[in-house]
């Protein structure tokens, strides 16, 4: 095997093949359950998801047995995993007794080692609900809320938050009854609560009350993009959009895809963001969703210098799904996990892992997907091992091993 060969034809693969969707083979027998309503977040090594739920999973199911938090927790997962990319294997963190109840809808950023969660719902969904911010390290689970002060939210589910510099905004969410799409922000310094707008009617630029939706922010605006209510879902050719500095919300038109076609309206779907290494542009995309009535299964991306929809055809996810969730890695891999599928008229949750590259990988990042191709017994040695192959300590740090 000529191995220059192999990359050079992995280079090209990837230059035809970006937007194709590839399943992941899990290579553990320990693995979470298929689910949906969680939150999933990754750096370069793992994926992180946590929370969950799903009603049709019997109570002496025996995969569950040795989760002793199931007992309590059913129909929602009191879980935090771990999946490794380089290994291909799911991990189970020991964070379960500190857990919050409210494990459905949450609101989750990775800082650095440090999951911020927030909001969130236990079943009956809208009972039960959270407003405190949970702070968790992903390399030993271990978790706790942070105490705090000032003009909290209201307890709810279904919200959206973005990280910017020491705040964590939170906009909108439901109760179960009401929505909204008022915001506030934690400053994580002074662990102070503050209300940056609340939604009052006064200016007509005011979005609907909603759930379920994303964000993107280009560190000034935020743009809330798609979400609803039980009843409706709201559309990407006007965009709520919020302006940090001057407090102040608008609408912003955005262009359509060959100048008329836009995503449909829809909620409870998936969103990422980069930006582009060659322009420097912010780019946002959103996959799935649902309206009420249909699951959708496009992509769209949506370039917010230009404020311009382009659906990413023939790129589709593998099933139309909803109340899934997407992440993606600073190399540029996106990852999808679980959700609710849909296959003709047939409807259920998921547990598969898929990704899919958003951009052409580094040369770097080839090589090492190349090496991992062909040599997948370099999981089972050691770290010392790795490295006096002459593999880089950077690459060899993605290897999760067991302590």
């Amino acid at each position: 095997m000529d191995l220059g060969e192999t990359i050079e034809d992995s280079y090209n693969i990837y230059a035809f093949q970006r937007f194709v969707f590839v399943k992941l083979d899990v290579q553990s027998s320990e693995k979470p359950k298929a689910r949906s309503g969680h939150r999933v977040v990754c750096d370069e090594r793992n994926l992180y998801s946590y929370g969950g739920f799903n009603p049709n999973i019997e109570a002496n199911d025996p995969d569950m047995r040795n989760n002793l938090s199931w007992t309590d927790s059913r129909p929602l997962f009191k879980e935090l995993w771990k999946f490794n990319f380089a290994t291909r294997r799911w991990k189970r963190l020991p964070c379960q007794e500190i857990m919050p109840n409210e494990l459905a809808s949450n609101a989750v950023v990775l800082q650095g080692v440090f999951l911020l969660i927030h909001g969130g719902t236990g079943v009956p969904f809208g009972e039960n609900r959270n407003n405190n911010v949970y702070i968790c390290n992903v390399n030993n689970g271990e978790m706790h809320v942070i105490p705090a002060n000032g003009d909290y939210p209201m307890p709810q589910y279904g919200q959206a938050v973005v990280c910017h510099g020491p705040y964590l905004y939170t906009v909108g969410g439901t109760t179960g009854l009401e929505y909204t799409c008022d915001i506030h922000r934690f400053d994580m310094r002074s662990q102070m609560w503050e209300s940056v707008y609340i939604c009052s009617g006064g200016d007509q630029c005011e979005p609907k009350g909603r759930y379920r939706h994303e964000l993107a922010f280009d560190g000034k605006i935020l743009y809330v993009l798609g979400g609803g209510t039980g009843f409706e879902a709201f559309g990407f050719m006007e965009i709520p959009a919020f302006d940090t500095s001057q407090r102040k919300w608008m609408t912003v038109r955005a262009q359509g895809d060959k100048g008329k076609h836009y995503p449909e309206a829809r909620r409870c779907h998936g969103l990422v963001q980069y930006t582009d290494e060659n322009t420097g542009a912010t780019l946002v995309v959103i996959s799935g969703g649902y309206n009420g009535t249909h699951v959708f299964r496009d992509i769209w991306r949506l370039d917010l210098s230009v404020l311009q929809w382009r659906c990413l055809l023939p790129c589709m996810l593998p099933q139309p799904t909803y109340f899934h969730s997407t992440t993606l890695t600073p190399a540029g891999q996106m990852f999808t996990f679980g959700g609710i599928v849909q296959h003709g008229n047939e409807v259920k949750r998921t547990d598969e892992v898929h990704s899919i590259w958003l951009t052409i990988p580094k040369l770097s990042e080839i090589c090492w997907e190349a090496l991992n191709f062909y040599c997948p017994n370099l999981k089972n040695k050691t770290s010392e091992d790795l490295i006096a192959m002459g593999i880089p300590l950077n690459f060899v740090r993605r290897f999760e091993y067991e302590s």
